[in-house]
């Protein structure tokens, strides 16, 4: 539901127009379902925006909008490790590379010579028909391992940090593991390696005792693929505080709230899944991460996966 798209230096630079930039303005960073992808490294792609400006004659509100651009494009972006940037070829060239070595959501791009499926050109940038620029923010996924990893796979693979936040989850019950390792089954067929953290928040209050959990957790190690780590935190609910309820995918690049759980259901049931938006994300992310808004419990020891 967050995806990653190559943007070309000289479509930032058309964006400044005071009609692509309420096309564009909302559409990418935190809380949407688009972020820029790296290519090349931030810092080179930024002067190559700023190389393709200096070639054409900008207002002073031109200006200011290519500043609110780059501020909206950097403040989150997709990083892949093993990206290769040939700066002796064109952009475009660089692009559908990157792409034939592991696809993305699109490339957008001035032009497109080769007829390549994947890029969007930029003049259809903000068409919602367009199915490489229409991302929705909402999805209703059958609640199977398969169907739960599929909805937010795009934002797994571009993630550097996994966290999963379902009260109920406890390692004894198949119903909560398949999902993970489903999930980790994505993590671990990224193009850049593996997330810095995996973590999964549940609650210690449910009489379930830490030897116990770690047993349970202990034997998912062969479902998981080799040298994927999985550390674990359970939460207590303070007194008159927040009560430890809802379910989150939370990650450095934006998360997703599910109705039902991070379990598999029967069958025939769906489950709803919204995106995020940036003030909801930041309040969440930080009551798990930074300023905590439960008491820790305890943190069972990680599990590391052996499969191969």
């Amino acid at each position: 539901m967050i995806h990653a798209y190559a943007i070309e230096p000289d479509c930032v630079v058309a964006w400044c127009d005071r009609r692509s930039f309420r096309l564009v303005f909302g559409r990418f960073g935190v809380g949407t379902p688009r972020l820029l992808l790296e290519l090349p490294k931030f810092s080179s792609w930024r002067k190559a925006v700023f190389d393709a400006a200096s070639k054409v004659s900008l207002s002073d509100l031109d200006r200011t909008r290519l500043t609110e651009l780059f501020k909206l494009l950097g403040d989150q972006r997709v990083r892949r490790v093993g990206t290769s940037y040939d700066g002796t070829r064109p952009w475009l060239d660089n692009a559908e590379a990157e792409y034939a070595r592991h696809p993305f959501a699109a490339i957008i791009a001035m032009a497109n010579p080769r007829s390549h499926a994947a890029v969007l050109l930029e003049a259809a940038v903000g068409d919602e028909s367009n199915p490489l620029w229409h991302r929705p923010l909402a999805a209703t996924p059958p609640r199977t391992p398969e169907g739960i990893a599929a909805v937010v796979s795009a934002l797994v693979e571009n993630c550097d940090e996994l966290h999963l936040v379902d009260p109920h989850f406890g390692p004894e019950n198949s119903r909560h593991r398949k999902v993970l390792e489903h999930l980790v089954t994505v993590v671990a067929s990224r193009p850049s390696g593996q997330p810095k953290d995996i973590c999964v928040h549940c609650s210690g209050d449910n009489g379930v005792s830490l030897a116990f959990f770690e047993q349970q957790a202990a034997q998912m190690s062969s479902h998981i693929a080799a040298g994927v780590r999985i550390r674990f935190k359970r939460w207590s609910e303070r007194r008159n505080g927040e009560k430890l309820h809802n379910r989150y995918l939370l990650t450095d690049i934006g998360g997703v709230i599910f109705g039902v759980g991070l379990d598999e259901g029967k069958a025939s049931q769906t489950d709803d899944v919204n995106l995020m938006d940036a003030v909801q994300f930041l309040k969440r992310w930080g009551q798990f991460n930074d300023t905590c808004a439960f008491d820790l419990v305890d943190e069972p020891k990680a599990v590391v996966g052996v499969k191969r």
